[in-house]
């Protein structure tokens, strides 16, 4: 179990301890460290079935006292970053043709616990949502953004056979009846209690976050107007200085920060086919798209149309 923290400053005590914080890079060694002991591909899934509403403390309480799974995914892309770090972005997923609803799953992982980190969360979800009504979840759909696996066994086994790989985007969805299905434990007076101590909880997580954390989140709001380093550090309430010396000691460098929301926000783009690519590197803040493309090619190995064509491939794959 010693070898789960190799290459982290962590160890197995501090993992333990209630309220432990782990940064998002050495929670990525960790799960390859994990990923590499077990020799199980599908752990992801595992972990995910492992959670349960007690685990997730006055969140938890806040899902069963909800009215229906409407509110409950309200609440989870609320207070999401509670659960999933700051790097994790869930947003609401809607299909009214279909009578569809659910979850939209967004992250930047390395593609060694990009697998792992998506099915963790999506079996996690699986598994609240089944806790909540008290019976199994039926008629999901799943789309993961990446390749099928060899054996797709242990993921119909949590999810059904309605799963769709290489997809545009990753997604869990319920039809509307199930969403709109009573919890069973539903107690609108602790709803409102608990509601608002997870806004506690969110304000203080804001504050007691790193300062690459904080980096990341502002960058990312501020999506096309990105600051300078010295700019960014005022933001903070810090010199230039002290900044660079705070995102040294957590390992990482504003320019590092910036890549990975430039990245993250170009491949938003460019998932838009309306966008040209002179027209994303102005959103970006590049003032020459050629900047962009050098950028983008050291980003993810593809130029920035390359990257878009490799991308409609894979949804008319899927679609055939």
């Amino acid at each position: 179990m010693a070898s789960l923290c190799e290459g982290t400053a962590l160890s197995l005590d501090a993992l333990s301890s209630p309220g432990a914080r782990v940064e998002e890079h050495e929670a990525d060694r960790i799960i390859a460290n994990a990923l590499m002991a077990t020799g199980d591909p599908a752990l992801g899934l595992a972990v995910g079935q492992q959670l349960n509403l007690g685990a997730h403390a006055v969140i938890g309480q806040t899902f069963m006292a909800c009215a229906d799974l409407v509110e409950v995914l309200e609440t989870l892309v609320r207070y999401g970053p509670l659960l999933t770090g700051s790097n994790t972005e869930l947003s609401r997923y809607e299909d009214p043709v279909n009578d569809r609803a659910g979850l939209l799953l967004s992250l930047d992982s390395p593609p060694l616990s990009r697998r792992f980190s998506h099915e963790a969360i999506f079996s996690a979800a699986q598994k609240t949502i089944s806790d909540l009504l008290q019976m199994p979840t039926a008629d999901l759909e799943v789309h993961f953004p990446y390749a099928p696996p060899p054996d797709t066994t242990p993921l119909i086994r949590i999810f059904g056979d309605k799963i769709q790989f290489n997809a545009d985007n990753a997604i869990l969805s319920l039809p509307g009846s199930l969403m709109r299905q009573p919890v069973p434990t539903s107690n609108p007076t602790l709803r409102a209690l608990y509601d608002a101590e997870c806004a506690r909880l969110l304000a203080d997580l804001s504050d007691t976050a790193s300062y690459a954390e904080r980096t990341l989140a502002a960058l990312n709001k501020l999506q096309g107007q990105y600051p300078q380093l010295d700019q960014m550090a005022g933001m903070l309430n810090l010199s230039p200085r002290t900044y660079r010396r705070r995102l040294q000691q957590e390992s990482t460098t504003f320019q590092v920060l910036l890549d990975t929301i430039r990245r993250k926000h170009a491949k938003h783009y460019l998932r838009k086919n309306e966008l040209s690519v002179d027209r994303i590197a102005l959103l970006l803040g590049f003032n020459d798209a050629s900047n962009f493309r050098r950028a983008f090619i050291q980003w993810s190995g593809a130029s920035p149309i390359q990257w878009r064509k490799n991308q409609r491939g894979k949804s008319s794959t899927s679609e055939n």
